[in-house]
């Protein structure tokens, strides 16, 4: 008797061609993606870095083209409501709407010992009010403090030397009311939950990093002084000559662009006015319905 031995640890290649398909849907999502953000909302690049990265808004927008329907649930947490100290764990879980199958799941974890929540810039405040408006008076009208009105303050007046003033604490401190922003903690750590599960289920981490922002707030990475630390407005690259050429060839063949357009959301009334990204779409759904560049 013979016995035929299979070996079950053996890696499954996929067949050559449902592999390519997955490859060019991959490929085809990521350029959709790219024409439909949004720069300086869905993403930004953070000066002294190089790829964008993913915002919430982008996030949710790329779960919406996806038909997907996020959840979460709290993996670990830690409140300690004494020392203070507050950390969250989140599990994000994509599942698509129309048959409830889990497409990704993503982590994001955010605690109170980070630059952002931990400190604070600690300015000059007035005993009376309470209020961070305390100014220095100027000599001409004898000097001393004041608790200017047109910051918020009440008005009241301060002696040069007065140690209710001059020996506050000021610059970076502890902060001394993190209770305050354990609800922000929570919803940072469901952010970043989110945008880690956006980034699998697209398949786009080639694309968007995720939460540079806060690793500038946390001082992990620095940006130049004189550009500030947060997203700026990125320009989408325009269409090529190239791109505009094949787009015309395709039209003179029968390819009806205005209504591809449409059917596409793309806002672009001229051809003139596409991305590079957009005229990328048009040329994959041309192909797609047998118009093909001979160029």
């Amino acid at each position: 008797m013979t016995l035929a031995i299979h070996n079950d640890t053996a890696l499954a290649l996929p067949d050559e061609q449902v592999f390519l398909n997955d490859l060019q849907a991959i490929n085809h999502f990521q350029v959709v993606v790219r024409a439909n953000m949004v720069p300086g909302q869905d993403y930004g690049v953070i000066p002294g870095t190089q790829k964008p990265t993913l915002l919430k808004p982008g996030a949710e927008k790329i779960a919406k083209l996806l038909g997907l329907a996020d959840q979460y649930e709290i993996d670990d947490r830690l409140e300690n409501w004494e020392k203070p100290f507050f950390r969250y764990l989140i599990k994000c879980t994509l599942t698509n709407v129309a048959n409830g199958v889990v497409v990704s799941e993503g982590l994001g974890e955010c605690n109170s010992m980070e630059s952002k929540y931990r400190w604070r810039t600690a300015k000059r405040f007035c005993p009376s009010c309470g209020s961070e408006s305390i100014i220095k008076g100027k000599a001409e009208w004898g000097g001393g403090w004041i608790c200017h009105k047109k910051q918020g303050g009440c008005g009241a007046k301060f002696n040069d030397g007065d140690p209710a003033i001059e020996n506050q604490e000021q610059g970076r401190i502890e902060n001394d009311d993190i209770y305050s922003q354990v609800n922000t903690i929570l919803k940072m750590a469901k952010k970043r939950a989110l945008v880690d599960a956006a980034l699998s289920a697209g398949r786009l981490s080639n694309v968007f990093t995720q939460d540079v922002e806060d690793l500038v707030d946390n001082g992990v990475i620095d940006t130049p002084k004189e550009t500030p630390a947060k997203p700026v407005i990125v320009q989408p690259e325009k269409i090529s000559r190239a791109q505009t050429e094949q787009l015309k060839e395709l039209k003179d063949l029968g390819f009806d662009m205005s209504t591809t357009v449409k059917q596409l959301g793309i806002t672009a009334k001229s051809a003139a006015e596409l991305t590079h990204d957009q005229a990328e779409i048009l040329l994959i759904e041309a192909g797609k319905q047998g118009y093909r560049p001979t160029r």
